[in-house]
């Protein structure tokens, strides 16, 4: 069975191109393009999160508390063209690697399963 795959990015280019990329790598992708939207859909189980930390609304970060507030622990990796000082302590906390934008294709996908492995 393929690992479910949720992209959470509010930017339709590169929300698409993770997508398309992912599924190029053999996941099952499911794409919300907020926070809100991810969790007005959540259906089923997800086997790792790859969540934008800068959208409108909810952010990255606050979706990821709110998840594990609610006893979530889906494993996530976050992504983000801007990181504050807070940003990384506070992912940390939840055993979440935040990595910066550009990235390659090859290293979301060895952070993916890092995330997952990290999980059991």
């Amino acid at each position: 069975m393929p690992t479910k795959i949720h992209v959470i990015d509010d930017d339709d280019a590169v929300r698409d191109s993770t997508h398309i990329l992912l599924a190029l790598y053999g996941y099952e992708v499911y794409s919300h393009q907020s926070a809100e939207e991810f969790l007005s859909h959540l259906v089923g189980e997800a086997d790792c999160l790859v969540i934008d930390q800068n959208m409108p609304g909810m952010t990255g970060i606050e979706l990821l508390e709110h998840l594990r507030a609610n006893g979530n622990q889906t494993p996530a990796v976050m992504i983000t063209g801007r990181i504050d000082v807070t940003l990384k302590p506070r992912a940390e906390r939840m055993g979440v690697t935040v990595l910066s934008k550009p990235l390659t294709a090859e290293q979301l996908v060895f952070e993916i399963e890092q995330a997952r492995r990290a999980q059991f």
